[in-house]
């Protein structure tokens, strides 16, 4: 009786895809090669196959703890990249339990893309999702602050690696000081791409300029609660962070979302009582430091 036909040897990119479905599954190398992704491959006319007919054992391991050793590494980097992502997170935390939650996280949310610039669009949310019970129902608590810290990062993170106005002619403030006499009801201002407006109930930006200062030994307390506006934005590829007063983030907010000038001004004098003078001493800061492309 003859002997059953050997498979006809696999193309490359189906030994490719099959690799990438088994190391990358959150469940782990056998979950990974019993996956419908990884048994897709074989969909060409050729059986499933199991890890031992595609990867030999060595002397010390077999198959499928070879390529355990595979997905470890790639859980490993990617862990790595978050990290470099939160790297004040990463600190506040301590390496082992952000290694915990980046990894939890990573099984929530695999990595999909082809870049991994997205990678940590989510933590935030799933830092938030997963968070222990509230101490308080009135005050935020320690796991509030973690969670602002880890959407402040991604912010800063954002505004880096986004769009920006490097090469956007400088606007002239004195288009706005030109245009502030006609009806501001009508007036609307270009809003720069790499600004962002931030708010939280902790002091997360005095945090990380105070975490970046320290020295790698010295030990980081978390602030008490105190609400805080930031604008962030990015000046000539470097990064920088402005307090804002909340009247003054109130009116920002109100541009950002596309209302006039003199909405965004009644936005403001609702949060608070604020002077003439103080609201043309914001135009003129935000234009100086180059939150306006234009007047539309």
């Amino acid at each position: 009786m003859s002997s059953p036909a050997p498979h006809a040897p696999l193309e490359l990119s189906l030994v490719q895809r099959w690799f990438q479905a088994v190391i990358t599954h959150p469940g782990g190398v056998a979950a990974g090669a019993a996956s419908a992704a990884a048994q897709e491959c074989f969909s060409h006319g050729q059986a499933s196959q199991a890890v031992g007919s595609l990867v030999t054992d060595s002397s010390k391991l077999d198959a499928e703890a070879r390529l355990a050793v595979y997905a470890d590494a790639y859980y490993a980097r990617l862990v790595e990249c978050l990290g470099d992502v939160f790297p004040v997170l990463k600190r506040t935390l301590g390496e082992e339990v952000f290694h915990d939650f980046a990894f939890d996280y990573l099984q929530a949310y695999p990595s999909r893309r082809y870049t991994l610039n997205v990678l940590g669009t989510h933590f935030a949310e799933f830092l938030s999702t997963n968070r222990p019970p509230r101490e308080s129902e009135t005050t935020p608590d320690w796991a509030d602050f973690i969670i602002d810290l880890a959407r402040f990062e991604w912010v800063i993170y954002e505004v880096f690696d986004g769009p920006g106005t490097e090469d956007v002619p400088s606007f002239n403030a004195t288009q706005l000081t030109a245009r502030s006499a006609e009806d501001p009801g009508k007036l609307r201002l270009q809003i720069a791409p790499c600004l962002r407006l931030f708010r939280a109930d902790f002091p997360v930006s005095d945090f990380f300029t105070a975490a970046r200062k320290a020295a790698p030994d010295d030990a980081l307390e978390a602030p008490n609660p105190s609400p805080t506006f930031v604008a962030i934005s990015r000046t000539d590829y470097v990064v920088r962070r402005h307090p804002l007063q909340p009247a003054e983030h109130a009116a920002l907010a109100a541009l950002v979302g596309g209302a006039t000038v003199g909405d965004a001004i009644i936005r403001a004098l609702a949060a608070e009582s604020v002077a003439p003078e103080q609201i043309e001493a914001w135009f003129a800061r935000w234009a100086r430091e180059g939150f306006f492309t234009g007047v539309g």
